[in-house]
């Protein structure tokens, strides 16, 4: 893009804002229910901790395989991540003690009006629909999506030749469904990837025909228990929600249609459900990128999937993955007790010894594969509910466990406590577990409580505590144990039918192995390695307004600071920012306008925020420095089974002159990116 573009678009930014602020003096707000999308809530309340797209696409798709409210087991309905143990728990104590439920107002009565409208686009209530599409057996339903990127201007790679593709990425799905059956395949390259077939991924789902609950050919996920041993699907961690904030809320058995390039396995996997039991068996063999040294030693897996230089391309799928196993489920209830009871057998290998095990002492001729077993239980009664996994690793020979419990006092308040023991050398390549630092389930210690209190039908606040501890700082640098903890509050206020505030404070201290020369000295000192204490408070306010039927606006500010406590004193980071979104609605057209406005002393002191995109995406900003950008989104409904989304983004720097380095390198300090998408449903 040239620079006279660039210069128009830096000064169409106030105009937009302008236009945008017209449209609300023009019209005054009406009255009538200001809820915020459930995704959206989510997504502000919740820390990420893996791939979101792939949350998008797995709620895309129960927009089309509805659940039946009355039948759908607690694994089912937990899916939709606005709804916590305690509201699953309550439906199906509901329906089974009084009988089905019947409409919209009657789940309103059970998890309020607002969780209920977002479920809303999920459920039906009647078998009536079950019917309908029984009767459409023969009729094929699909669905083709289409994403077009590209940077202005581009990376340095690409000019110079180190990236050995084009200034684009390019995504495309394909799924086909009719009932009981659903194929999906995907096709993604990155920026800078040569090949337009970087990733694909393939994967035909049989699922809910008598005995068989679900079955998959190609790419699927697994997970098990509380995720020490499999854990593929962990969204979240730490948010408003106690509950779904420890306990990972996934199905066991689900298809892989992501775009994400690792964290799924390849081959075949069936659950079956002869009740009471439900039995899971899988196989996968998958060529993964990993990075071998000198020694022939797997020292890491690479997640990111970047396929662009000599060197990334020479790692594409040069490690082979197997791993088979089996979970076995018991469900029981009876005299108003609930749970289930059950364990899982899994073996892995890899194509070389990994490093990880051959440190912990395991011989290289055995380092290439182990076994892994799990125990799990989950039991409810009433409104009170406890849970654990135990897991256990061969190789190297440790266990790791949490348990935990939650109790409803009263209609609207939830709250929970776990525990946490992860040991020191406990190791699974698939683990998805709750944690502070990573999600492998090992080296960590940990107590958390937390709770959700709806006080009104206008407030409501929620907080958690987190204490947690390492017995190995870092195993490798300062091998001695470090302490912290983590504590947040939240509160939301709907001050009227139109304007809901919400805040968010916290405070969290952590330590990190460090040999800065300032954080040496004094008896923590060890072979030039010293404990360095960390301090962040951060404060978060947010403001949503109904101005209209069609228009609605978010107003954000932060801030944060960080102090790291240095041996030879003290030094701060502070960083800022504030944003203001315009929502317009009406009819086929959806536009949304963001300004944001930055300041950031350090790395350590960016902010995080997240960015509408595409259909079935969100993008999370990184803010770091100082400046200013905005995004402008577009999507319309060209036909009832047609949509079209287009995004700009630009963000202009004042503390810089080019942007990042290195092969990612971009000469200018306005850095802009546009795309572009096309869903066709039919």
């Amino acid at each position: 893009m040239n620079q006279s573009l660039l210069f128009r678009l830096r000064h169409a930014m106030p105009l937009v804002a302008s236009f945008f602020l017209l449209i609300c003096l023009a019209r005054p707000p009406e009255v009538g229910h200001c809820a915020t999308d459930g995704v959206e809530s989510v997504f502000s309340t919740f820390e990420p901790e893996g791939n979101i797209d792939a949350l998008l696409d797995d709620l895309a798709d129960l927009k089309k395989q509805k659940l039946y409210l009355n039948e759908s087991s607690s694994e089912d309905l937990l899916q939709l991540p606005w709804l916590t143990f305690s509201d699953v728990s309550t439906i199906i104590s509901t329906r089974t003690d009084t009988g089905p439920i019947a409409n919209q107002a009657a789940l309103a009565e059970i998890i309020g009006e607002e969780k209920a409208a977002w479920t809303l686009p999920y459920i039906y209530f009647s078998r009536d629909l079950q019917l309908r599409r029984k009767a459409l057996r023969d009729q094929i339903e699909g669905s083709l999506y289409t994403r077009y990127f590209t940077e202005m201007p581009e990376r340095a790679g690409i000019a110079t030749g180190a990236y050995a593709g084009e200034n684009y990425k390019l995504y495309n799905r394909l799924q086909l469904t009719i009932p009981h059956l659903k194929a999906s395949v995907v096709q993604e390259k990155d920026v800078g990837e040569p090949d337009l077939d970087d990733f694909t991924s393939f994967s035909l789902n049989a699922y809910d025909f008598g005995v068989l609950k679900s079955a998959v050919i190609g790419n699927y996920t697994l997970n098990f228990g509380e995720g020490l041993l499999m854990g593929q699907n962990r969204y979240f961690s730490k948010g408003s929600d106690p509950a779904g904030s420890v306990r990972l809320k996934s199905r066991r058995l689900k298809p892989y249609s992501s775009s994400g390039e690792y964290g799924f396995l390849q081959g075949a996997a069936f659950s079956l459900r002869p009740r009471p039991f439900e039995v899971t068996v899988f196989t996968s063999s998958n060529r993964v990128d990993g990075r071998v040294d000198g020694d022939g030693l797997i020292t890491s897996f690479d997640e990111s999937g970047y396929h662009r230089t000599e060197t990334e391309l020479e790692r594409r799928d040069g490690v082979t993955e197997t791993v088979e196993g089996a979970n076995i489920l018991w469900n029981f209830g009876a005299s108003g007790v609930r749970g289930r009871v059950g364990g899982s057998m899994i073996h892995y290998g890899y194509s070389a010894p990994l490093e990880t095990l051959v440190e912990s002492g395991i011989e290289r001729g055995d380092a290439s594969s182990a076994d892994l077993v799990g125990l799990e239980a989950v039991v409810t009664s009433g409104n009170a509910g406890i849970f654990v996994e135990t897991v256990f690793s061969q190789k190297p020979d440790d266990s790791s466990w949490i348990a935990g419990a939650s109790y409803e006092p009263t209609r609207g308040v939830s709250t929970v406590v776990a525990v946490r023991q992860y040991g020191e050398h406990y190791y699974s390549p698939f683990a998805g577990a709750f944690a502070e630092r990573g999600d492998g389930a090992s080296n960590e210690e940990g107590y958390y409580a937390g709770i959700d209190a709806r006080l009104s039908r206008k407030v409501r606040v929620g907080a958690y505590y987190d204490w947690f501890r390492f017995p190995l700082l870092s195993p490798s640098s300062y091998p001695y144990p470090s302490e912290g903890h983590d504590m947040r509050l939240f509160a939301s206020w709907k001050a009227s039918s139109s304007i809901v505030w919400s805040l968010q404070l916290q405070h969290k201290k952590k330590e990190e192995a460090s040999s800065a020369e300032g954080a040496l000295g004094g008896a923590g000192t060890v072979n030039g390695y010293a404990p360095l204490p960390s301090l962040t408070d951060r404060v978060r306010l947010d403001s949503d307004i109904k101005l209209s039927r069609t228009l609605s606006m978010r107003t954000r500010g932060e801030v944060k600071r960080v102090t790291q406590k240095f041996f030879s004193g003290d030094v701060s980071y502070n960083g800022w920012l504030v944003y203001e979104q315009l929502n317009y609605k009406n009819g086929r057209l959806s536009l949304k306008w963001r300004g944001t406005v930055f300041n950031t002393d350090d790395s350590d002191s960016q902010l995080y925020a997240y960015e509408d995109g595409l259909p079935m995406q969100f993008d999370l900003g990184t803010y770091n420095g100082r400046g200013k950008s905005m995004f402008f989104l577009a999507s319309w409904k060209a036909a009832e089974n047609l949509k079209i989304a287009a995004r700009y983004e630009v963000t202009y720097y004042t503390d810089r002159e080019v942007y990042s380095s290195g092969s990612d390198l971009r000469l200018t300090d306005s850095p802009a990116s546009f795309h572009v998408g096309c869903l066709w449903s039919f």
